[in-house]
């Protein structure tokens, strides 16, 4: 049986749903706005490699590659429980915020 071979071009489509969704979550985090008590906007944004220069897990102490941060984002790569809790240490936001952020609780710290 042959594999049929993308070009650097192409896109792959055929991604898990739920980690198309977790990707759209956490680019959505990465680019939050948030309004302080005194009414200003902040805008935080966040980019790849930030990010992948931030995030600390075992094996990996200068933070991981830019690309994986990308991959994660386009839901091209799951999320496991390691990545996801650097991740959200990083952005200062729950867990939950990442996997699940319909819960009303969510987006707590």
């Amino acid at each position: 049986m042959s594999k049929v071979q993308l070009s650097t071009r192409e896109t792959r489509t055929d991604y898990d749903p739920e980690d198309v969704r977790v990707g759209k979550t956490l680019k959505a985090l990465m680019y939050r706005e948030e309004v302080t008590e005194e009414g200003y906007l902040i805008r935080c944004k966040v980019t790849h490699d930030d990010l992948a220069k931030g995030v600390r897990i075992h094996g990996k102490p200068n933070g991981v590659h830019r690309t994986y941060i990308s991959q994660l984002c386009q839901g091209a790569k799951h999320m496991n429980n390691e990545m996801l809790y650097a991740i959200a240490r990083y952005l200062n936001v729950h867990p939950v915020a990442i996997k699940h952020p319909d819960q009303e609780h969510a987006f707590a710290a």
